[in-house]
């Protein structure tokens, strides 16, 4: 059974009162209005006398049940009471503000410690990237170097090579090239011998410039071309000698004599070269 308690105190009882309320008790049979009406017995209206003589009693036997019922379950709410209500809707009132601004307040707190920890984290990856890249660059760098030293070196091993081989065929190579020479120009005399000997006998002539009296021994395949160059200079004499080859020239003068043979300028050279 539910335990019920009065919010009204004794001593304050007496203060508070409560109007009665009447209810009206409404028969089954008015709900039969409407409906035949029965005729009643002697002996039925003798009966319906005697319930409408107790239906009094019943209804004020009724009233005093509702009342005492609620004087118990209708509550009266004293001043001090609703007071502390109010004060306590506004302390949760407050709290409840409270605790939104702290809400707020932890929300920008998390919000700035979020950026601040996305700012390093951006730094760090960034120098993390930079100090990575240079590092790799670096490496990339000391390959390079080390392939470049190492070209370096077999290019100094290879210099050096060719310079031994050099030093020890020097002789061979310089003797192949005066030999490689005289063949050209044994060639070139067997085509072109009267124009050697005329550009020899200008060089040399040039070198005569005080010889009032110059005469060119040449040989006989050169002679005719020689006179007809020199045909205009009194002072040069043309003359034939079988024993110079083709292509040579001799120079007799008063100022000196000279002679340019062509084998004879190789088998020079041939003798500088080889310290001879």
């Amino acid at each position: 059974m539910v335990n019920r308690s009065n919010v009204i105190s004794g001593g304050a009882s007496d203060q508070h009162v409560v109007e009665g309320y009447r209810f009206k008790v409404i028969s089954e049979f008015d709900n039969h209005t409407g409906e035949k009406k029965h005729t009643q017995t002697p002996d039925e209206e003798n009966a319906n006398i005697s319930l409408n003589d107790e239906k009094p009693v019943e209804e004020n036997q009724a009233i005093a049940s509702t009342q005492a019922v609620m004087e118990t379950q209708i509550p009266t709410f004293q001043p001090s009471f609703v007071e502390d209500l109010l004060k306590k809707t506004d302390e949760m009132s407050s709290n409840i503000i409270k605790l939104q601004m702290q809400i707020e307040s932890q929300e920008n707190e998390f919000n700035n410690r979020l950026n601040s920890e996305l700012e390093n984290a951006k730094e760090k990856f960034t120098k993390e990237g930079y100090e990575k890249a240079k590092e790799e660059f670096q490496k990339e760098l000391s390959d390079f170097k080390d392939k470049y030293l190492k070209s370096i070196a077999k290019l100094d091993n290879a210099c050096e090579n060719l310079e031994n081989f050099i030093e020890k065929n020097e002789k061979e190579l310089a003797d192949t090239a005066i030999d490689i020479a005289k063949e050209v120009i044994l060639k070139e005399l067997e085509l072109n011998s009267s124009k050697i000997a005329y550009a020899l006998a200008k060089d040399l002539i040039g070198e005569l410039k005080g010889a009032s009296a110059i005469e060119l021994k040449v040989n006989a395949e050169d002679y005719e071309y020689l006179k007809e160059q020199f045909d205009q200079n009194a002072h040069i004499k043309i003359s034939l000698d079988d024993a110079i080859s083709k292509g040579s020239v001799v120079i007799i003068s008063d100022a000196g004599n000279i002679e340019s043979n062509l084998n004879s300028r190789l088998t020079k050279i041939k003798k500088m070269v080889n310290n001879e």
